[in-house]
């Protein structure tokens, strides 16, 4: 309810009561004035039979009386016994009627006092609300927080007719207050007060008005004002919808005689409750104008664009100086999303455009690369990753997101890409040769055994070489897309048996158990054959390879979700949880891996992302280190098996 329309209820009330009318209670002056004409009506009844009696009707009473006393009877004596009563209660009617109306006019003379009374209260009233509403009507037009605080404490003091005004604002995060303005005695600003003493704690504790007319000798004081000149004092609370914002505190210095009623501190508190939405209001206004100037500052040193699409506008706006250097001498800018989504490229538009509508369906992660062409014709490669803004019902309203130019960054790995493809070609041929030329010398039944241990040794590195140029053959050709791929539908069961039979006496001469839960119904998929196998004995062969001598491992491939999952697990070293985000990178190794393995590449396990991502699938590991990992991947089913 408005804090004037709550006054008008109280001043109604107040009215009621002081006119006697509360509730079914009958004001004394009515009661008086029934009993009144009640003793009045009968006095004068009365008094008019006795004289009808007495005068008009004496002489018959009289020959009646004779008549009565000839014949020996004495009715005369009950006649004059009557007109004897009837005398006498006239004039105890007419004397009751004297009393009550000297009663009645000592009771009108009270009322007419009280009356007055409450005409000097109303008119009081009727003055408080007037400055109450032309005060009300100043703090609501600011909306600066500091300008809003000096217009209260201003306005406080005024309103009372105070010498001081003092805002204590409660801060929800360190839970005290901090004096935020005061005048009149001195009190040191920005000082943070406990919520547990003094004046304000007092008052945000029992969230009531306090009223402290003698406070140099009051227990409570809070050390910070304890030798402050403050004489008399009223708080009272400043409470938004059962959330304390602060304390409102008017003082008068010590010296004056003044003492504060309970009218004060209640029209106090009006002005407190109609105060506090104000600076509810701009300390929210306050706190974005904070963090759209922290925005702005980070946008503007941000080495990439920021953007803020509304949707329901569809108006996006570019910011940071990275937007000026890159679009900002364009002549036409996209100034909505519709105009900025006809500037990419055709061929990645409808990608971007499904990876957006699925970020505002289920929420998920959205960061893309793509091309566009800008308004000069040049092709630039960008990183775009947003998140939506959502209001209650869970619906997106805004898009807050970055882009980055990843142009150059392209070109250099395109030309690492090449550069590593180039290398690795020209060395597989001279490569094949050694290793066909050891094949000869290991042949010779002249050699040694010391020279047949270092043929062998160099045969086993040469092959390790070859390995590690396929890998980066086949790397570099799936990174550009050259690499011939063959879709078939493929036995996910039947290959991962293959593959487990020409790995299976690496893994009985390590002395591992294996097991295997593949039924033999799981659907086909549509992949590359060599390329998924490729896959899979990587990932067979990680678990071989990191998992001690006895160890298990376990291989398991279900259907799921309206794609096929294949998962291997196995109890060796396990992998740092630091190290998980990286697992899937180009040449990267896990530390605990190079301490229990020297050689290895860091090719297989981005090349089994390579392969799966190729296929529209996902692959991912779990681990825990000293317990074990489990490396999982899945693929999408064909529409008809899903």
């Amino acid at each position: 309810m408005n804090p004037l329309s709550t006054w008008y209820v109280r001043f109604k009330a107040f009215l009621l009561q002081s006119n006697g009318r509360k509730g079914s209670v009958k004001p004394p002056i009515l009661k008086l004035s029934r009993t009144y004409c009640i003793l009045a009506i009968g006095a004068a009844l009365l008094i008019s039979v006795c004289i009808y009696l007495n005068a008009w009707l004496w002489e018959e009473i009289a020959v009646m009386q004779t008549e009565l006393f000839r014949k020996g009877l004495y009715g005369s004596i009950f006649l004059n016994r009557f007109n004897f009563f009837l005398n006498w209660f006239g004039l105890l009617l007419l004397a009751g009627a004297i009393l009550y109306g000297f009663k009645m006019a000592r009771q009108a003379s009270i009322d007419a006092r009280r009356n007055e009374e409450i005409l000097q209260e109303a008119k009081q009233r009727t003055i408080e609300i007037a400055a109450l509403y032309d005060i009300t009507q100043d703090v609501s037009s600011q909306h600066d927080l500091s300008s809003l605080l000096n217009t209260i404490a201003g306005k406080a003091k005024t309103l009372l007719a105070a010498a001081g005004c003092a805002i204590f604002l409660y801060e929800k995060e360190q839970d005290d207050f901090q004096i935020a303005v005061e005048s009149g005695v001195g009190m040191p600003i920005g000082t943070r007060l406990s919520r547990t003493e003094g004046l304000a704690g007092l008052v945000a504790e029992t969230l009531q008005p306090l009223i402290v007319n003698d406070y140099h000798n009051w227990p409570n004081r809070s050390k910070p004002l304890r030798q402050l000149p403050i004489g008399a004092t009223v708080c009272v609370p400043m409470v938004r919808r059962g959330e304390l914002i602060g304390v409102l505190g008017v003082h008068e210095v010590v010296g004056t005689s003044r003492a504060f009623t309970e009218a004060d501190a209640r029209l106090l508190s009006l002005f407190a409750d109609n105060a506090a939405g104000a600076v509810h209001n701009a300390r929210l206004l306050d706190a974005l104008k904070n963090s759209e100037e922290r925005f702005r500052i980070a946008s503007e040193c941000a080495s990439d664009i920021v953007y803020d699409w509304d949707l329901a506008k569809d108006s996006v706006e570019f910011f940071g100086a990275m937007f000026r250097r890159t679009w900002g001498g364009d002549e036409v800018l996209p100034r909505t999303r519709r105009e900025f989504s006809k500037m990419v490229h055709h061929d990645d538009r409808e990608r971007v455009r499904a990876a957006l509508r699925n970020h505002f369906k289920t929420g998920a992660p959205y960061s893309e690369e793509y091309r566009i062409i800008d308004g000069r014709g040049a092709c630039l490669t960008i990183w775009d990753r947003a998140t939506a803004i959502r209001n209650q019902n869970g619906d997106p309203v805004r898009l807050i997101g970055v882009v980055s130019d990843i142009t150059e960054r392209k070109k250099a790995e395109k030309m690492k890409s090449d550069f590593v493809s180039f290398v690795s070609h020209q060395l597989r041929t001279p490569l094949s040769g050694i290793k066909w030329m050891l094949e000869l010398a290991m042949n010779e039944r002249e050699n040694s055994e010391d020279v047949l241990s270092f043929i062998q040794d160099a045969r086993a590195s040469t092959d390790r070489l070859i390995r590690l140029v396929n890998d980066l053959l086949d790397s570099s050709r799936l990174e550009r897309g050259k690499l011939e791929i063959s879709l078939q539908p493929i036995d996910l069961a039947g290959l991962t048996k293959e593959v487990l039979a020409e790995i299976s006496p690496l893994i009985q001469e390590k002395v591992q158990v294996l097991s295997a839960e593949i039924p033999d119904d799981l659907p086909r998929i549509t992949a590359d054959k060599q390329m998924l196998r490729q896959a899979i004995l990587n990932l067979i062969s990680n678990a071989m390879k990191y998992t001690p001598r006895g160890g298990k491992i376990r291989i398991a491939a279900r259907r799921e979700d309206g794609h096929l999952r294949w998962e291997v697990e196995d109890t060796g070293i396990g992998i740092p949880q630091s190290d998980l985000g990286k697992l899937f990178e180009k040449f990267y190794r896990a530390e605990n891996a190079v301490a229990v393995e020297t050689e290895g590449t860091g090719l297989g396990l981005y090349l089994v992302r390579l392969i799966v991502e190729r296929f529209g699938g996902k692959v991912w590991c779990t681990s825990e280190e000293g317990v074990g990992s489990t490396f999982a991947f899945t693929l999408p089913l064909p529409i008809q098996e899903a």
